[in-house]
């Protein structure tokens, strides 16, 4: 069910002003746990779009297995045309399937009392009763759809008319674009987990990962810059602006009466490092995907996009529970020969799996996996692109669930007020 949110008519019952609805904010600042606008994203999130979930290569063709998502137990088997995905307990009397086996290609058997489904949901047999039983035809269980894609599995999980997959999913999964794909586990909420963006946490957190303990610490300032809708996604206006480029490195801060770093001891092996190619750098390179819905930032219904010109980052926040999320990654490449492509393959486990999603991506969640998310929030300049996202959510959970659904006028007006704000901030004022 999508989340519903009550709107409250305009001063002077403006009705043209109501149907071009935004909320009057989306940072919890203070008041009452019901005024907190993070209440209107939905706990369990959206379920009316396709979401990553699993390798196809890991379903064995014998046993099925549980998957959780967005609440749901899911069985997950082999079906008749490929990964199949119906609801994990029996129609019969409630026994988990994913404790059963896969007896007969293409269907999955129920542990308890041999009822055998189909990837449609359908009882084809009751084993124990004999082929005369009544069973088959008459009870099914609940299918969720899937398609699979680059070896990669999509579920949808809505109860309406699945979308076509292009619609909602990353356009390099359909183009010539070579994606490797990745889970990890973080013990947060989704909402939480995803507003992880690029704010001014990761040159703190992430300062001693393996990753960035080879480089400078960053420097980063996008001061001004404002998020912009497209379709499904609200990147930022722009993700540097060159403000602190020439900062010192360590740099004193009067109230502590010290400096931050504390030390220089970096700088004896950073100069053998290149330099982070990422978009709050500075960085100018080609982007990978000329569409800005698809460029950096936030994307319904739970991603953040990272551009880095020769590879696009995707981490996907997929709900498991109130307190647990999936994380999915999807890192797309175009390599040019078959030694590239051997070269991204090889590095693949090292680099980013362990490097990246796990040594890097776990320090995120250790200071997540006890962060409060109904406490007062009080945001800095830097925090902008959840101003952006949580807007863009909210929108879509008032307007049916779906960004598509959200008037084009709401849009229109969100971003006009973007850019005047920006105009404004640029001038100084």
């Amino acid at each position: 069910m999508a989340t519903v949110i009550e709107r409250t008519e305009p001063a002077g019952g403006d009705q043209d002003e109501s149907r071009h609805w935004l909320p009057s904010r989306v940072v919890h600042s203070g008041g009452p746990p019901e005024a907190d606008p993070r209440r209107q994203i939905p706990v369990l999130g959206f379920r009316e779009y396709w979401y990553p979930l699993v390798g196809a290569a890991t379903v064995s063709r014998r046993k099925p297995r549980m998957i959780k998502l967005l609440g749901d137990e899911l069985c997950v088997f082999r079906g008749a045309h490929g990964v199949a995905a119906v609801s994990n307990y029996c129609p019969h009397r409630g026994t988990r399937l994913s404790l059963g086996d896969c007896h007969y290609a293409g269907t999955v058997t129920c542990p308890y009392h041999g009822f055998t489904y189909d990837e449609r949901g359908e009882c084809v047999a009751a084993l124990p009763e004999g082929p005369a039983s009544r069973m088959p035809g008459k009870i099914r269980v609940r299918r969720y759809p899937t398609t699979t894609i680059k070896g990669i599995v999509f579920v949808w999980m809505g109860d309406g008319e699945p979308t076509a997959p292009e619609k909602d999913l990353p356009p390099e999964l359909f183009d010539d674009s070579m994606v490797l794909h990745d889970t990890v586990i973080w013990k947060a909420n989704w909402r939480p987990a995803l507003e992880n963006f690029q704010d001014a946490h990761a040159p703190y957190v992430h300062r001693n990962s393996i990753a960035w303990g080879t480089k400078r610490i960053q420097k980063r300032s996008f001061s001004g810059a404002r998020p912009i809708i497209h379709g499904g996604g609200v990147p930022l206006t722009y993700y540097a602006d060159g403000k602190r480029d020439n900062a010192p490195y360590q740099e004193y801060f009067p109230g502590v009466n010290g400096y931050w770093p504390k030390h220089r001891w970096r700088l004896l092996w950073t100069p053998l490092f290149g330099g982070l190619k990422r978009p709050h750098t500075g960085g100018r390179a080609q982007p990978y995907h000329a569409d800005p819905e698809w460029a950096n930032g936030p994307h319904m219904p739970g991603m953040q996009r990272i551009d880095f010109g020769g590879q696009m980052y995707t981490r996907w926040c997929v709900p498991i529970d109130e307190r647990t999320t999936r994380e999915y990654y999807f890192l797309a490449r175009r390599p040019k020969t078959e030694w590239e492509r051997l070269r991204f393959w090889a590095s693949y486990p090292i680099v980013f799996r362990w490097w990246q999603y796990r040594n890097f991506g776990l320090q995120d969640d250790r200071v997540l996996s006890d962060t409060l998310y109904d406490h007062h929030e009080h945001f800095s300049e830097y925090d902008i692109e959840t101003i952006g996202w949580r807007t863009l959510a909210i929108l879509s959970a008032a307007y049916g669930g779906r960004h598509d659904r959200i008037p084009s006028a709401v849009v229109e007006k969100f971003n006009r007020r973007a850019l005047a704000r920006q105009r404004a901030s640029e001038r100084g004022e």
